[in-house]
């Protein structure tokens, strides 16, 4: 019987994938406009931006065709009455709401709307002009299995199928926050999985969600859909998201959504990995564009120089003190490994425990320790701190 269902599975899964691959909303929505005089075409495609433009008022278009907005109101709803009732499209319209149905379905049943879209045109050019169409196609084509989710202070607008308790929508949202601000740190998607199964909330109501959305199949192989369905609710949050090391918490947090240059600078190296020149950071936080504020190299130059949290250890190259790098001029550095010792050390010792933390010439390093109001030589050819 397993046998079966799996070849079953496979089936279904193909399936899915052949209706996402021919599912081309701005193809679908001119196929629909046909059906249209001109001046109905005219109107529903500047007012939901068919043709990839930005969306015009009633009152912008009523200007256009020297008609009051309330005459366009009429037209625009007559078109769209008149698209919901083509007979000859139905089936297609049905099998693009199957899609949307199983796309939500597996990721928790409600999608952030955005990050509907993304999938839905996965297959397809993600275009402004795919975007408005299936919008357009969400909005006002689909049975009422499917139901938009308005924004507000909790959450963003999106998607749900209509089958998911509305109330539980927010508790999960608010279970999730209770973990992070719980946690008052970051937290990687994995760990807030785990954290949300263990959590009262879930192991008391489990039984209630709608099966296969946050309710884990029985023979484990929900797990895949589990992660799914919670990544769904953090991106719909409106309170909770993620940074650009896949790290989730509040967004109120600098981690989360860094708007001061140090906070940048230092998410940017997290990121990396590594030290890097003060050139290279502020290419790279253009890049992540954190938010529409440029980043001059000598501001963020100004930055580093200021801020205890970075250490340069190289000429305009800075790394975290937190990585173990130490701050201070190379002399202060072999200072401070000669203290930590306790014991006289030789040149080449001294050289590679400075290199540990440094980014700098032997040369430099050999002329550090020829400060005699320092260093002192002894007869066995190391060195000791004055």
């Amino acid at each position: 019987m397993s046998d079966q269902n799996s070849i079953l599975d496979k089936v279904m899964a193909s399936k899915q994938v052949q209706d996402a691959s021919q599912f081309i909303p701005s193809e679908f929505v001119l196929k629909l406009l046909k059906n249209l005089n001109s001046k109905e075409r005219e109107i529903l495609t500047k007012r939901f931006g068919l043709d990839g433009n930005k969306k015009r008022t009633l009152e912008q278009i009523g200007k256009d065709f020297q008609i009051t907005r309330e005459r366009i109101r009429q037209v625009q709803m007559s078109a769209i009455k008149k698209i919901q009732e083509m007979q000859d499209l139905k089936e297609e319209i049905e099998n693009i709401e199957n899609l949307i149905s199983r796309t939500l379905e597996k990721n928790g049943g409600l999608m952030e709307e955005n990050k509907l879209l993304e999938k839905l045109l996965n297959y397809s050019e993600n275009s402004a002009q795919n975007k408005s169409a299936a919008l357009f196609i969400l909005e006002h084509l689909l049975e009422d299995g499917i139901e938009k989710i308005t924004k507000n202070e909790d959450i963003l607008s999106g998607w749900r199928i209509n089958i998911l308790p509305k109330d539980k929508t927010l508790e999960v949202l608010n279970i999730l926050h209770e973990i992070i601000e719980t946690e008052n740190k970051l937290v990687e998607l994995h760990k807030l999985v785990e954290k949300f199964k263990n959590h009262s909330y879930y192991q008391e109501n489990k039984h209630v969600f709608y099966p296969d959305l946050l309710k884990d199949k029985e023979n484990g192989s929900g797990n895949g859909d589990f992660k799914k369905a919670i990544e769904s609710y953090l991106n719909i949050s409106n309170k909770i998201d993620k940074n650009i090391l896949e790290e989730w918490g509040l967004i109120k947090w600098p981690t989360i959504k860094p708007k001061r240059m140090s906070d940048k600078v230092y998410m940017i190296l997290r990121k990396e990995e590594k030290p890097l020149h003060f050139k290279e950071i502020a290419d790279y936080i253009n890049k992540a564009n954190f938010d529409a504020k440029i980043a001059h190299p000598a501001t963020i130059h100004n930055e580093l120089i200021l801020n205890d949290k970075f250490v340069l250890i190289g000429r305009g190259i800075y790394a975290l003190q937190e990585w173990g790098y130490n701050p201070g001029t190379v002399a202060e550095v072999i200072v401070e490994i000669l203290n930590k010792t306790e014991n006289a050390l030789l040149k080449e010792d001294i050289i590679n425990k400075v290199l540990e933390n440094r980014m700098v010439k032997k040369s430099t390093i050999n002329l550090a320790l020829t400060d005699k109001s320092k260093f002192k030589k002894l007869e066995n050819n190391t060195y000791i701190v004055i």
